[in-house]
């Protein structure tokens, strides 16, 4: 029996892939190009297609897909995102229409626009029209499509993920500063539940011990952080540059960077990156985890400093 992983070549895809090889399974990678994973089979597929031959020759014998394809880039235009992750998700669960399905999304299916304070499962996602933005538009229509097709199926949306080998949250930050100071929306004193990479995996691979768990788990570390508590743990950790961390008002922060991103003759390609992580910081994002507790069975682990909040 097998194993499927989509998007192996990607950072959540590929450790998972990694995490099941050490647990002695047949693990296949579908994705374009071969993630060079030790113990772990690569079958091209590029998902936005329908499953060729190959790959629907493996259907009789999977017992479980772990479908993690996806774009880690908040500047994709909405065409793209909808073919790796609608029709890209449709493809996968007509290609396995008998495996357990376990579906990575992630908490922006809780729209943007209002804090996210320890929010339930059941808060998201909403209605397409809720969102400004393709990327969280395109992961909730992928989850819409995963529940009325495999209503069976678990769900999992992480949390802002942080790790070796991390694409998105951390990065796009670094990649904010400038002159060794980083500017933050209110001083960086929101509280935000994160997830690091290897809380996913945990979450992840127990989906396959507890085969009766479906609809969604919130994952994340334990306990919610400051936002520049964790950044000034995790970019030394990291290796990042340092860091001086200063405050600009949530307001203006929010008018500069829709302001950026409006004057064509100044569009940077990282504008609206910036923009998306500036809306995503107007308010708190915390989350309530006890789902993946007490139905997963697992315990998650505190990698940076727990917050003290005043």
């Amino acid at each position: 029996m097998a194993i499927i992983v989509t998007g192996a070549s990607g950072f959540i895809g590929g450790s998972i892939a990694r995490a099941l090889a050490t647990r002695d399974e047949r693990v296949y990678a579908l994705c374009r190009r071969d993630p060079q994973i030790p113990g772990v089979n690569f079958q091209p597929w590029d998902i936005t297609e329908p499953a060729p031959a190959a790959v629907r020759g493996l259907a009789s014998k999977v017992t479980a897909v772990f479908h993690c394809a996806g774009i880690p880039d908040v500047r994709t235009g909405y065409d793209e995102l909808y073919q790796v992750r609608v029709t890209g998700t449709r493809n996968v669960l007509d290609a396995f229409d008998h495996a357990r399905i376990i579906h990575l999304s992630s908490t922006t299916v809780y729209p943007s626009s209002v804090p996210h304070t320890e929010l339930w499962e059941e808060a998201g996602p909403k209605d397409p029209g809720d969102y400004t933005d393709a990327y969280s538009t395109t992961h909730a229509l992928a989850e819409k499509l995963v529940t009325r097709l495999r209503p069976d199926a678990a769900i999992l949306r992480p949390a802002a993920v942080y790790g070796p080998g991390e694409t998105m949250f951390m990065p796009y930050l670094s990649r904010l500063a400038k002159n060794g100071t980083l500017r933050l929306p209110g001083g960086g004193r929101q509280k935000l539940t994160l997830a690091h990479i290897d809380n996913v995996v945990r979450a992840a691979l127990a989906c396959l011990d507890v085969p009766a768990a479906s609809g969604p788990f919130n994952i994340g570390d334990p306990k919610p952080y400051r936002l520049k508590d964790a950044v000034s743990t995790h970019f030394a950790r990291m290796g990042y540059e340092p860091v001086v961390i200063e405050a600009i008002a949530k307001d203006k922060a929010l008018f500069a960077a829709k302001l950026a991103l409006k004057a064509k003759s100044f569009f940077r390609k990282g504008d609206n990156a910036e923009l998306f992580l500036v809306e995503y910081l107007q308010f708190d994002r915390t989350y309530n985890l006890s789902r993946q507790h007490r139905v997963l069975g697992i315990s998650t682990a505190q990698h940076l400093t727990p917050s003290r909040f005043s």
